[in-house]
């Protein structure tokens, strides 16, 4: 067995970035706390659903405002004191009311200070961002070793996940299993909460889905879900069995939440129009870096000896450009196969609209030898970057390969195609909007009246309508309207962009 086993077991349930030292937030960042001119309820609980199902609107006593005891590393004068109180640990919620366009502004930030004395020698911070659109949906990172009397930063990056209709609620829990607060009250100060776009000042692509293979769920990794079960194989001579744990069906895996990104998945023997056996661990592999793919919790695998396609249901892509797929890969192989491990490849195939499936292909660098030698009893082999995940990216293309021009539906599927059995997480689909137009804020939605639409649609109150297509282009612009005439227009869909009262909303048009 290699020397070096990166797999990281619960202390990597969340995605995170460590960047972003510095407390001022520029133009293009979103300051939510300063506790000085931005003061929104901060609130705390024991429990997350008191949020998410019964707001929480009375302010929590356990917190104040103090004077910055070190101006150095945080340039603001005031800052918030927080006592967590004795008896087991609760979680702050500061509620605010913006939508977050995670493109944009893909870290969430906040800083943290222990007190010493009276908060452990290190501490641990988790980051949660609540969505309220209707589902129940969180997501976050953590940070560990914080030590007391200095301010650090910790940064979750959240550039994966999809934009909310509005996020409204930021989760900071301190030390969940800090022994201390049993004995008496641990206090720290908190700061600078808000997100803060990419260091480059880029904006990433706009998510389409990220699925990350769910966490650690124990009935599964029990083996003690309906549809799990064993596969024999034989040890010199004597049959064995792996499983059930790790091992079941798809549907089983969904069964106990392991699908986590809402687009429906399936793992098929495609030729045999069977179930196939589907392998998932709960626990994540280490990345290459922070921005690699992995989120640190589930992830599935992929092996020469058992047939099986993970595919997914049809996923919206109207209005989107330059679509792209990607996630971590990894083998954690304990012997040098290196031909295997270097070979190591899924084949990714997809229909555009509903025709039939095609290959395409990477444009990353697979696995490849570190230059280091591992230490074995038989010898001393090339050592791979096979424990660690990889993020590699698939730009969708035509049949021709060619980069593929605007499409309404597309289907995925994922496969084994060469070499040692290998593990992925993390797939995230995105693009780029074929116009500047759109964004996901229901606040800034316009609901479009009819549509589908053949004659008309109604614009009450519009100072300005512009309709666009698909490239982006005007193909209707007009003012001091009620209702604006379409049927010069062909078939297919377009953007609505409304101005009222200096307002502008933003709707999808199907034109029949």
């Amino acid at each position: 067995m290699k020397q070096k086993i990166f797999t990281l077991l619960f202390c990597c349930v969340f995605g995170l970035a460590y960047a972003q030292d510095a407390s001022d937030f520029g133009a293009k960042d979103v300051l939510i706390v300063n506790f000085e001119d931005k003061n929104p309820i901060v609130t705390d609980s024991l429990w997350t659903d008191t949020l998410e199902t019964t707001a929480v609107t009375t302010p929590s006593a356990n917190i104040s405002l103090a004077d910055n005891p070190f101006p150095v590393e945080n340039t603001s004068a005031k800052v918030a004191k927080y006592v967590l109180p004795k008896g087991g640990w609760k979680s702050i919620y500061i509620r605010f009311n913006q939508s977050i366009v995670l493109a944009e502004t893909p870290n969430l930030q906040v800083q943290i200070y222990p007190i010493a004395g009276k908060s452990p020698k290190t501490s641990k911070v988790y980051l949660k961002l609540i969505n309220d659109k209707g589902e129940v949906t969180s997501i976050g990172g953590s940070k560990e070793q914080i030590p007391q009397d200095e301010w650090t930063t910790v940064t979750a990056f959240l550039g994966k996940q999809k934009s909310s209709i509005k996020y409204n609620a930021i989760e900071i829990t301190i030390n969940a299993d800090d022994s201390l607060s049993n004995l008496g009250g641990t206090e720290y100060y908190i700061d600078q909460i808000g997100f803060k776009a990419m260091a480059d000042g880029s904006v990433l692509p706009s998510t389409i889905f990220n699925e990350t293979f769910g966490s650690y769920i124990g009935e599964w990794a029990a083996g003690t879900v309906p549809g799990q079960r064993t596969i024999p194989y034989l040890d010199n001579g004597v049959t064995k069995y792996e499983g059930p744990g790790e091992i079941g069906t798809s549907a089983a895996y969904a069964s106990v939440g392991g699908f986590t990104s809402g687009i429906p998945f399936t793992f098929r023997d495609i030729a045999a129009d069977t179930a196939a056996i589907f392998v998932a661990r709960g626990y994540g592999m280490k990345a290459k870096d922070n921005f690699q793919g992995y989120s640190g919790g589930g992830r599935i695998q992929f092996r020469p000896t058992l047939a099986g396609t993970l595919a997914t249901g049809n996923i919206d892509v109207t209005g989107f450009s330059n679509l792209n797929l990607s996630f971590g890969i990894g083998t954690q192989e304990w012997w040098a196969y290196n031909s295997d491990i270097a070979n190591a490849r899924p084949k990714v195939e997809i229909s555009v609209n509903g025709g039939a499936f095609y290959e395409i292909y990477s444009i990353s660098e697979f696995l490849k030898a570190t230059g280091n030698k591992g230490q074995f009893d038989w010898g001393t082999p090339d050592e791979y970057e096979d424990q660690i995940f990889t993020l590699v990216e698939y730009p969708l293309t035509t049949i021709e390969g060619a980069p593929l021009p605007t499409a309404n539906t597309i289907n995925i599927h994922i496969s084994y195609k060469s070499g040692t059995k290998f593990w992925i997480d993390d797939l995230w689909f995105s693009g780029r909007y074929a116009t500047g137009l759109i964004n996901s804020k229901m606040e800034n939605t316009f609901n479009v009246y009819p549509n589908p639409a053949k004659s008309y649609i109604l614009t009450p109150g519009a100072q300005k309508v512009i309709i666009t297509d698909l490239n982006g282009r005007a193909v209707i612009n007009t003012e001091n309207t009620e209702k604006v005439s379409v049927a010069s227009l062909s078939q297919g869909i377009y953007f609505v962009q409304v101005t009222n009262k200096g307002v502008t909303k933003v709707g999808k048009l199907v034109k029949e």
